[in-house]
């Protein structure tokens, strides 16, 4: 009697030793996390001197990960290039993190992660200048792949990831631009305008138009390969919606109109190539199309005040307002500005000697050579009498980014790019005035 007690005691614990068992393992299977992880990204442009850089990538995955660190991704560029092939180029993480679903920084797992990409001169460009069609154009591909760097561990909620696999093409891109409003414009002559716009919140006085240079238009000729992004992110426009630039004038509404072919296009029909590289056409097809969308943006905004600023073609273009609008504008800025002393009469520097000008440009400018462009002109001006023209003439373009050649020093970029002076605020009146005070001043 006692040992078959005995062996019903044991026989009822066993089975409960093995409903237990079975009760505690029984969740490990239906919490089983999964082994891998997929999903998309999308990016972000930031605008730099040296024109729109990728910085910013957010990825969007269908697992929540752990943690993440600078080191925890390979990320790799495939992007067209002018000769019709591809290269491809490792990008630099310099930071990441997690995010919530409205893109805040979280220390909670998630299925969001922000990886900060450090922007650099000779990658990281999804734009590309087209030696075909002489302007700046998408590259098509522009693609990113990411890989879980050797030696990288990503866990999903304790869980090892044996692999992420990340969609090839994009799911979407901003920019440093997006605040500017995109509108088309045709004129009188049925010349049409793309242009971008920007208003301050607080309501502003001024109308500041930036011009571009040659390789940022193109809308007739290459609508398919570029628009209004590209020549707003290649031409820097971005800078003009800094507190640098907004403080010092005091705000400002910012026109970036954008030019069917190129300023210099004596009858609008012209494709980039001889015709563009004599440089110095005195009449532009452009001129009172471009009035009337100024006029219009002017009244709109109900601006008060407008200054005229324009590199390189754009510089030119500037120039042509002063001779052609003389007054109907409150101060003109022309860098690297491409208009021909030869082509500028005597009558051309009486209409512009009372004119608030402010010239920036370069001694290494190997485009426009100063001692046939910017130099004589402004002596012809100081001779006729002018007094309110300031000049700006380093020896050199030099790196305003921190980035340094071999000796250290920062790097000297092609002299025809003093604009990068003008957008970072260098440029200035023997150290006694920025050039950014200096439109201020004017537009009081």
């Amino acid at each position: 009697m006692k040992s078959r007690s005995r062996f019903f005691l044991q026989t009822a614990a066993g089975l409960l030793a093995l409903s237990l068992a079975a009760c505690t393992a029984a969740p490990a299977a239906s919490e089983e996390k999964p082994a891998e992880a997929s999903g998309t990204y999308a990016y972000h442009i930031g605008g730099y001197d040296w024109g729109g850089r990728v910085d910013e990538v957010t990825l969007t995955l269908d697992a929540p990960v752990d943690s993440v660190s600078k080191d925890t991704f390979q990320v790799k560029e495939t992007v067209e290039t002018d000769d019709e092939k591809t290269k491809e180029n490792d990008l630099t993480v310099t930071e990441a993190y997690l995010t919530d679903d409205k893109g805040e920084k979280t220390d909670k797992a998630s299925k969001y992660v922000t990886l900060k990409l450090k922007p650099e001169l000779d990658r990281g460009n999804p734009l590309y200048f087209s030696g075909k069609t002489g302007y700046n154009t998408w590259a098509d591909p522009y693609t990113l792949t990411f890989t879980v760097a050797e030696g990288q561990k990503l866990e999903s909620e304790g869980n090892p990831l044996t692999s992420v696999t990340i969609d090839e093409k994009t799911t979407g891109k901003t920019t440093a631009v997006d605040e500017y409003k995109e509108a088309e414009f045709k004129a009188s002559d049925g010349i049409t305008y793309d242009y971008g716009l920007y208003e301050p919140a607080d309501k502003a006085k001024t109308l500041f138009v930036w011009l571009h240079g040659q390789g940022e238009g193109g809308s007739y000729t290459t609508k398919d390969a570029t628009d209004l992004k590209v020549c707003e992110l290649a031409g820097d426009a971005s800078f003009f919606l800094g507190a640098d630039f907004q403080e010092a004038t005091g705000g400002a509404n910012v026109l970036v109109p954008m030019c069917p072919t190129y300023w210099m296009d004596p009858d609008g029909t012209k494709e980039i190539g001889a015709e563009c590289l004599d440089y110095g056409y005195r009449e532009s097809a452009y001129t009172k199309s471009l009035v009337e969308l100024i006029d219009k943006v002017k009244k709109e905004t109900g601006s008060e005040k407008v200054v005229i600023a324009g590199y390189s073609n754009g510089g030119y273009m500037a120039m042509n307002l002063a001779m052609e609008e003389a007054g109907a504008y409150d101060a003109y800025v022309p860098i690297a500005e491409a208009m021909k002393n030869e082509y500028i009469t005597d009558e051309d520097i009486k209409t512009m000697k009372d004119l608030p000008m402010y010239f920036i440009f370069a001694s290494s400018d190997p485009t426009v050579d100063p001692d046939t462009y910017e130099r004589p002109t402004i002596q012809r001006l100081l001779d006729a009498g002018a007094k309110d023209v300031t000049v700006y003439n380093p020896d050199k373009v030099l790196d305003k980014n921190g980035i340094k050649d071999e000796n250290g020093d920062p790097v000297e970029y092609n002299g025809h790019f003093s604009w990068f002076d003008f957008v970072h605020n260098q440029a200035h009146d023997e150290g006694k005035q920025t050039v950014f005070d200096w439109i201020g001043e004017k537009v009081k």
